[in-house]
């Protein structure tokens, strides 16, 4: 995987090659200096200091002055025709992804006040333009371009100096870690900057086939990425089944009166934590389609095909291993495969960069979770290669299932004009052929 120098290059090489792509990337840059401008002036609370409102509101202006500033460097004011004008509208979802992602993380969350989430975020969310425009100035073949930009980029020291004298008048008990917020920021740079990069090769390419797939959840990963409304009910969904999976694990020792092992408290736990991150992820998005008539139908009927998931599973396992803990070892082994594979395929397809950073986070804690499984498992002598096989093989089966109806569930959201899938014009949009899914006997 590219380091983040190497992707930046890479987007910048791709949107300077066509000056139609290079107005579509200068209009996301400056619908990003937009929404930070809505973001400074929204943090105005009673909790601002009073001495401190007038310079947050040039802080703001400033912002919609590069607004301004950059969409007068288009070369092309207006889109070519209606596929650019998908891949401008596309690239803007993806850039405000990443702005209200960011302002939404769960550290940013902790500020005791909208003043406190003010001062961190906009030192932190001040590495943008030093990241990313830096790369623009050096990568653009217009000098008018250059010298915008650079005019843009010699504002954002201005700003990082006022964050941090803010920062100075803030009690200790108010402070974050600048550290991790900056972490979180670099980390959803790079996803955005690597989702915007596959996006434009898509577009260049857009009358070459896609790689055929015929599983089903290699066809759900690609029909939810067309789909806002589809990725937003299934992200929450998979956090309903977290908290599910959490339930059923326990429950295998609850229904004996049996103590829980070492490891579950903590395993558990981190279930719980992840079904929150994953539907905070989705918070935003999910008010907005909780107002359309259908989706909240839809989202139920995802989580419960979710849990018919968790219970066959389970079931099936517990046929097959008698001894508690290692039906609980070999069962979480099972489902954590499926999490790296599934949560891994959404985190590199989807538009949405605070999904994509949250799965991140959550896929570094499965891997732990892993290790302690596999160690557990060789410590306890339950080590059986044939029976870790039928694990796997039998946790595929009952999700690819699962897979397959929830295609079903979507084609028929689909025929809803609320739901249509987006910038069809610009981008092949991923149907549902489906082939019957090869049964295997499960004993």
């Amino acid at each position: 995987m590219k380091n983040f120098t190497e992707s930046i290059q890479y987007l910048i090489s791709l949107v300077t090659d066509d000056p139609h792509l290079e107005s579509a990337w200068l209009s996301t840059l400056a619908h990003m200096e937009h929404l930070a401008s809505q973001q400074v002036l929204g943090n105005i609370s009673a909790s601002t200091p009073l001495h401190f409102v007038a310079d947050i509101q040039e802080h703001a202006a400033d912002e919609a002055r590069h607004r301004d500033i950059i969409l007068s460097l288009r070369p092309y004011p207006q889109a070519k025709d209606g596929r650019y004008e998908d891949l401008r509208q596309r690239l803007r979802a993806v850039a405000e992804s990443f702005v209200l992602g960011f302002f939404a993380n769960p550290v940013l969350l902790q500020a005791q006040s909208r003043f406190a989430a003010y001062v961190h975020g906009a030192i932190t969310i001040e590495q943008f333009p030093f990241q990313i425009y830096s790369a623009y100035i050096e990568g653009t073949s217009s000098p008018r371009i250059r010298e915008g930009m650079q005019e843009v980029l010699a504002d954002e020291v201005g700003h990082i100096q006022l964050g941090k004298k803010f920062l100075a008048t803030l009690p200790e008990a108010d402070r974050l870690s600048l550290q991790e917020l900056q972490v979180i920021e670099k980390e959803m740079c790079l996803l955005m900057v690597q989702r915007m990069a596959v996006l434009v090769e898509e577009f260049q390419n857009h009358e070459l086939q896609t790689d055929p797939v015929t599983r089903a959840s290699q066809k759900l990963v690609r029909v939810i990425a067309d789909r806002p409304y589809a990725q937003v009910a299934w992200v929450h969904a998979l956090g309903h089944s977290e908290l599910m999976a959490s339930l059923h694990m326990q429950k295998i020792f609850m229904s004996r009166d049996l103590p829980m092992p070492d490891l579950m408290p903590e395993h558990v736990s981190d279930e719980l934590r992840h079904a929150r991150l994953l539907q905070r992820s989705v918070v935003l998005e999910r008010r907005k389609w909780l107002a359309v008539p259908g989706y909240r139908q839809l989202e139920r009927r995802l989580c419960h095909e979710l849990e018919r998931y968790l219970t066959r599973y389970f079931s099936l396992m517990m046929r097959q291993i008698s001894d508690p803990e290692q039906l609980y070892l070999y069962g979480a082994w099972g489902l954590e495969m499926r999490v790296f594979r599934h949560y891994t395929d959404i985190m590199r397809g989807t538009d949405n960069v605070g999904v994509a950073q949250t799965i991140s986070v959550i896929l570094q804690d499965e891997a732990e979770h892993t290790r302690m499984v596999h160690e557990e498992i060789g410590d306890r002598e339950f080590m059986d290669a044939q029976l870790l096989k039928w694990v796997r093989q039998t946790e595929d089966v009952v999700f690819e299932h699962t897979a397959s109806r929830v295609l079903s569930l979507i084609e028929t959201q689909d025929q809803m004009t609320e739901f249509a899938p987006l910038y069809q014009r610009a981008f092949p949009v991923r149907t549902m052929d489906r082939q019957p899914e090869p049964e295997m006997e499960l004993r």
